[in-house]
């Protein structure tokens, strides 16, 4: 076996080593991001049913995708 050999094959072995790190991250990232976003809307659904606006919250909760497109 020659280096440029073990060289290619190490090189092979590491990017997909990167590749899984990677994906494995921007999974977790957007698990992240997507609860964060789920909390928010909870606390602005709460805040909206504390102020009266019940119909909005609920709303706000039961079809968030919706919602985002009215406004």
């Amino acid at each position: 076996m020659t280096v440029a050999t073990m060289k290619s094959n190490t090189w092979n072995y590491t990017c997909k080593l990167c590749n899984v790190i990677s994906k494995a991250l921007t999974v977790a990232f957007m698990a992240i991001v997507a609860f964060g976003e789920s909390a928010g809307r909870a606390r602005a659904a709460e805040a909206l049913w504390r102020e009266g606006y019940h119909e909005e919250a609920k709303r706000l909760m039961l079809s968030p995708k919706e919602y985002s497109k009215d406004v």
